[in-house]
């Protein structure tokens, strides 16, 4: 079962969040500022709200960093319909705004210069 916030605001967890669209989009999460807009059971394994960066139309994922090597906290995996299902959502929803797929990464529809 994923952790709760709680417990990882207690072991001084260092949690990173990952933009699905940029590689450049990612920080530290905050923690306590979660735990109090959400409650300490709140528990960030699953989900994927949208990425911070304004007008990017990417969603997080978290990864907890407080070891020599980063573990995701997402629990599904690409054995999981869910996993499936998520990814084909949000290849459908980037192809509607434009992006497209590009050795392994999404890339930002070129916007004409005007006439």
């Amino acid at each position: 079962m994923a952790e709760p916030i709680s417990r990882m605001i207690d072991r001084g967890a260092k949690i990173r969040w990952h933009c699905d669209v940029s590689v450049n989009h990612h920080g530290d999460a905050d923690l306590k500022r979660i735990a109090k807009a959400k409650c300490g059971d709140y528990r960030l394994a699953n989900k994927h709200p949208p990425c911070r960066i304004p007008g990017c139309p990417g969603i997080v994922t978290f990864k907890d960093c407080s070891s020599q090597f980063a573990v995701p906290l997402d629990t599904i995996t690409d054995r999981d319909d869910a996993w499936w299902a998520l990814n084909e959502k949000r290849r459908a929803h980037l192809k509607a705004l434009g992006y497209r797929m590009e050795l392994g990464k999404w890339v930002a529809p070129v916007k004409e210069a005007p006439a």
